[in-house]
């Protein structure tokens, strides 16, 4: 979603009921297709959180200002945007079955991270090639194929080969260290390199590679087995899953 200038303040004094319809035709007459996917009331008074495109907006609940940016509790100083943007990714995660994804388990694990991959990314290969060192630290990582050239392209070709290997870890390990299969492990099949790559278009933002923790967090790019732990150590132990 492109950047907006703020058009006005939001006013908070005096309370008033939401009016849905209005909140909606404010975001509408901004935002050109926009699918609305919630409305419902924010911490701040007289305003709606608004989910649009996967993006949140604030507006005024009687429709007449829209706001882009983050919302803070200014007394515990938390940034509710950031719990909200959380909140959203780990519900659509929930949603990707095991079937669209390519797991390296950790015999002892503790933490389970996304993984947005491409593998023509030079930072995917170098996280790719401490796997064993991200699995002895107890993370198992499952990757979701995001080739960032799209469809058609080589880069999504790659992905779809690997995801049709007899075995996708060791070809998804071929691939990232020789930069594709041979000819002859180059096999067609049904896959869902296009429905991954969609999300990857909604949630990695950062580009490849994109870690994401069980608790809907994003952690960043890449980042070195050590820093994966120790950002991974604030993880609350209740989101022990996508």
């Amino acid at each position: 979603m492109k950047q907006w200038t703020v058009w006005a303040a939001i006013g908070l004094a005096g309370a008033v009921q939401a009016d849905d319809a209005a909140v909606r035709a404010a975001v509408h007459a901004l935002v050109q297709g926009a699918n609305i996917e919630s409305v419902r009331p924010s911490s701040m008074r007289n305003v709606s959180e608004v989910v649009v495109n996967g993006e949140i907006l604030y507006v005024a609940d009687d429709g007449s200002h829209v706001l882009q940016g983050r919302l803070y509790d200014a007394k515990r100083r938390s940034d509710l945007t950031s719990s909200t943007e959380n909140a959203l990714r780990r519900e659509v995660l929930a949603k990707v079955g095991d079937e669209r994804r390519i797991r390296f388990a950790a015999a002892d694990e503790k933490h389970r991270i996304t993984v947005f991959t491409d593998v023509d990314c030079g930072y995917c290969r170098k996280l790719h090639q401490q796997m064993s060192q991200i699995n002895a630290a107890g993370i198992t990582v499952d990757y979701l194929m995001f080739p960032r050239a799209g469809q058609p392209s080589a880069s999504f070709d790659k992905a779809a080969f690997v995801w049709c290997a007899v075995d996708r870890q060791d070809a998804l390990t071929a691939s990232m260290l020789k930069g594709e299969l041979a000819v002859d492990q180059r096999k067609t099949c049904t896959h869902p390199v296009a429905e991954t790559m969609k999300l990857g278009q909604r949630l990695a933002k950062l580009g490849t590679p994109t870690i994401i923790a069980s608790d809907g967090a994003v952690l960043g790019g890449y980042l070195e087995p050590a820093q994966l732990a120790q950002r991974l150590a604030s993880v609350p132990e209740a989101a022990t899953r996508p």
